[in-house]
């Protein structure tokens, strides 16, 4: 059975304008007016509809749907960014216990003080060492160990120059923020377009009508 269907009119907003796409072809999704009993918004394959079967096929949906399935999928993120926000506060209380920047100086210092009488036991060992053979053996043991005390240093330095707090704040401001974003989609019987194009990336169609929502990288990278 042909259903009857016009072409986009300007007149229609379409929420998911420029987001949704084939996943058979990988074309954009045309917005239309599905006409049966009501006409009512949708999208269709824009290949399928300009070139017919030879390129695609109809992936008609209507744009209510699409609202119904974002919406059940934004409360299943939504929890998993509750989690992940509980998970950092329990982190961060963990760093305040055992992970201070007084601590990490403290371990430094000694580690500097070490790499000295290293470096001075080093020298006295050569000193006394008139064989070519053993300085070069003593060369290369010495060069090692402090090889590894400079690798150690160095990540200590790091981790005092990086306030580790503050980025798992920031973090948590970010998935708040985004939380936030889901809520206006949740609740509003009319999502607003701009917040949709802050936190969609692309809404993949598929022919028998399931549908896969993917997020702005630096909204999906919360999670990583």
């Amino acid at each position: 059975m042909q259903h009857n269907i016009s072409g986009a009119n300007k007149k229609h907003d379409y929420y998911f304008s420029g987001m949704c796409v084939c996943n058979d072809c990988g074309s954009g999704m045309s917005g239309i007016i599905i006409k049966r009993k009501v006409k009512e918004k949708g999208y269709d394959c824009s290949r399928y509809r300009q070139y017919s079967i030879k390129a695609c096929h109809c992936h008609e949906i209507k744009e209510k749907d699409i609202l119904i399935h974002l919406k059940e999928f934004l409360k299943f993120t939504k929890q998993k960014y509750l989690k992940e926000i509980k998970d950092i506060k329990i982190e961060i209380k963990q760093e305040n216990k055992t992970n201070d920047k007084f601590k990490l100086q403290n371990k430094l210092n000694i580690l500097n003080e070490e790499y000295k009488m290293l470096i001075n036991q080093k020298v006295k060992e050569l000193a006394f060492c008139n064989n070519s053979m053993q300085r070069e053996i003593i060369e290369n043991t010495y060069k090692e160990l402090e090889k590894e005390k400079m690798q150690r240093m160095a990540h200590l330095q790091e981790l005092i120059q990086n306030d580790e707090k503050k980025n798992l704040e920031d973090k948590i401001q970010k998935l708040k923020t985004s939380v936030e974003y889901f809520d206006e989609i949740i609740n509003a019987s009319k999502p607003n377009r701009i917040i949709l194009q802050m936190i969609i990336d692309k809404i993949y169609i598929h022919r028998d009508k399931t549908i896969r929502f993917s997020l702005k990288a630096d909204i999906e990278k919360l999670l990583k």
